[in-house]
């Protein structure tokens, strides 16, 4: 994937963030690990750092605010949708919940925190002036996203009913895929890759491309953060499930340069 300057079809991961206790710092890990470039948002947005591939973001990272719970820990995957509204209503009309309601985001656009039936929050995003991530597949930027759940098919049937997007079923008879209007693979759903240290509660899992996976895990170990599981051998390649220093999972899989 490159550069993008269009909006994400509705229903498809468009971005990523995460909230922290110290932002600032959390942001040295990830600017080391990555090469990202950090722009402050300023008071308005709560001092949220932006991080930019080449000037184009791809993540943000903010601080935790404990006056308004719901969020989730680590990081979130935020789902593009044409109207907020009508998601959120979908979301609890078809057994999910909605830990934060919808909330305007100054002109940035609209945003909600869903969970659905199995417990795996995701974020609702309605573009204003931002529509997401503006590249994605690359080192640096994510390049998948997965729906970590023992119930699958409980999960995409409620994904299908709030977005209007049917997920395909893998050959594995358990795995599903998302596929964008031009066929691509987006998303998958399924139970963990990995079964260290045991399977944990439903969440989204954000993938990033790093352009060597050995040389990402030995940086990952230097910059404080911890090789959790793998490398292993996954449906999509070679991958290895790291944390930040505090301890925050994600994925790194190892992607071409351009």
């Amino acid at each position: 994937m490159t550069p993008r300057d269009t909006p994400w079809p509705h229903g498809t991961p468009c971005w990523v963030e995460i909230r922290v206790d110290d932002p600032v710092a959390t942001a040295a890990f990830y600017r080391g690990l990555f090469g990202w470039e950090l722009h402050d948002q300023g008071a308005e947005f709560d001092h949220y750092l932006t991080a930019a591939l080449d000037g184009r973001p791809v993540a943000d990272i903010g601080p935790r605010r404990t006056a308004a719970p719901g969020n989730p820990d680590g990081w979130l995957v935020c789902l593009a949708a044409r109207d907020a509204d009508t998601a959120a209503r979908r979301v609890t009309r078809h057994g999910g919940t909605l830990p934060v309601p919808v909330q305007v985001i100054g002109s940035h656009g609209r945003f909600a925190v869903a969970a659905d039936p199995t417990g795996a929050a995701f974020g609702i995003w309605e573009e204003g002036d931002y529509f997401g991530a503006r590249i994605g597949g690359v080192p640096g930027a994510a390049v998948w996203h997965q729906c970590v759940t023992p119930e699958p098919s409980t999960a995409t049937a409620f994904h299908t009913a709030v977005f209007g997007r049917p997920w395909t079923r893998d050959g594995d008879g358990v795995h599903r895929t998302l596929l964008d209007p031009d066929g691509h693979a987006v998303a998958g759903a399924g139970p963990a890759e990995d079964a260290f240290p045991e399977p944990g509660p439903a969440h989204w899992e954000v993938t990033f491309g790093v352009t060597t996976l050995d040389g990402a895990l030995a940086r990952v170990s230097e910059l404080g953060g911890s090789v959790v599981a793998g490398p292993s051998a996954a449906a999509r390649g070679a991958t290895a499930l790291v944390a930040d220093p505090l301890g925050n999972r994600f994925r790194v899989a190892e992607v071409p340069r351009g």
